[in-house]
């Protein structure tokens, strides 16, 4: 009888204890409930005509980088509360062509990382600002904390956002879509800037010290998975060389006019999918319909619709 009993008690002893360890089992945090990996990456593709397809034209129908060319943001996030993570955001190009004959040219191009606090910023019934409030390191950090424009710019603080906004209504086939990039530079050496710009058609001066920045698209839905959409991106800039008066604007983006600057507004058509959580894209045609922006400043000449045409991308989603 004694064994009887102590053989129920051990039963019960070890069922209780079973239970105790699958209770902490699964109230144990997961990897991906602190760990994340995430991605933006945005295409910039060939030009429409035959002077231009090497490389993605800008307003003045001159390349934007040295090739066509993928820009890369992978974000890695540690979540240290319920809302925010402290997150690291690694960027780099992957150029595909050598498209200006640069001497210096490299496939591989590393930028500086930024460091800052993300998370849900701001919500409501039906719409989000998600994303990260962070800085670049120093131009003067070693590689592989600093990278090619911020040591070429001599870059040393830079806070701002990189952050997405969404507005999707209920019961309705419309949607608003930006990315959300405001920023401000303090420089070392305000006067210097990397080979590019000036390839770009652009003086040092034209580099920016204030950026407030959107990317908006509206968004029609078109099946369970795809939206039409039309975009462009809107940006107001306060050069190096420009006052402190925001009132004194002007369309002509490049120059010494000491205005501040609206960054020459594209106008993009493609379709966004949605594959799953993993990939979203977004391919599309862009130019820029305003003719005064498409004039150099130094030159006068004055490049065509065409000229300024590509077709780019957006690709992004998570990864962990």
């Amino acid at each position: 009888m004694k064994n009887f009993t102590f053989l129920c008690l051990l039963a019960f002893w070890a069922t209780t204890a079973q239970g105790s360890l699958s209770s902490q089992d699964t109230e144990a945090p997961k990897l991906s409930d602190v760990f994340g990996i995430t991605y933006f990456s945005f295409f910039n593709g060939p030009g429409f005509l035959t002077d231009t397809y090497s490389y993605c034209p800008n307003n003045l129908g001159k390349p934007s980088n040295d090739g066509i060319n993928f820009q890369n943001n992978v974000s890695f996030r540690w979540k240290f509360s319920h809302k925010f993570a402290l997150d690291l955001q690694a960027r780099f190009y992957l150029i595909l062509n050598n498209g200006t004959d640069n001497p210096n040219f490299h496939n591989f191009r590393w930028e500086t990382p930024r460091i800052g606090i993300s998370g849900k910023l701001l919500n409501g019934d039906d719409w989000s600002l998600s994303g990260a409030i962070n800085t670049e390191f120093p131009y003067f950090f070693p590689t592989p904390l600093s990278g090619y424009q911020v040591k070429q710019r001599k870059v040393i603080f830079n806070p701002g956002m990189f952050a997405s906004f969404k507005y999707e209504p209920r019961n309705s086939p419309w949607s608003i879509f930006s990315v959300v990039t405001p920023r401000f530079f303090l420089y070392a050496d305000r006067s210097v800037a990397e080979p590019q710009l000036s390839y770009a058609g652009f003086l040092p001066g034209n580099k920016p010290e204030l950026i407030l920045s959107l990317s908006p698209t509206i968004n029609y839905k078109v099946g369970s998975k795809s939206k039409l959409t039309l975009g462009t991106i809107l940006d107001y800039r306060k050069y190096v060389i420009s006052s402190w008066n925001p009132l004194d604007a002007s369309l002509i983006t490049n120059g010494d006019d000491p205005a501040w600057r609206l960054s020459a507004v594209p106008v993009s058509l493609g379709v966004t999918y949605q594959f799953n959580e993993q990939v979203t894209i977004y391919p599309y045609v862009t130019a820029y319909p305003i003719a005064a922006q498409r004039i150099d400043a130094v030159t006068g000449k004055q490049a065509t619709f065409l000229e300024s045409a590509s077709i780019g991308m957006w690709v992004n989603g998570t990864l962990f």
